[in-house]
């Protein structure tokens, strides 16, 4: 994976994330009839859930970087 790579799939996970985050605290000031949990705890599963994922996927990310730079010599 080339560097500028690894800056275009980190700066794309981290929008993603975002998204998710936004999208998740939308759906929960909406009340998300389907669903009976409180708001607060909806909100801070989403960003719980949200910074799971991109450490996660950027831990990945790095892993898969550091490989590749590492076989470069």
């Amino acid at each position: 994976m080339s560097d500028n790579t690894f800056k275009f799939s980190l700066t794309v996970l981290f929008w993603l994330v975002v998204a998710l985050i936004v999208a998740g605290i939308a759906l929960g000031a909406m009340g998300m009839p389907w669903l009976n949990a409180d708001q607060p705890a909806l909100v801070f599963l989403t960003i719980l859930t949200g910074l799971i994922v991109l450490i996660a996927g950027g831990g990945v990310l790095i892993y898969i970087w550091g490989k590749r730079y590492m076989a470069r010599g």
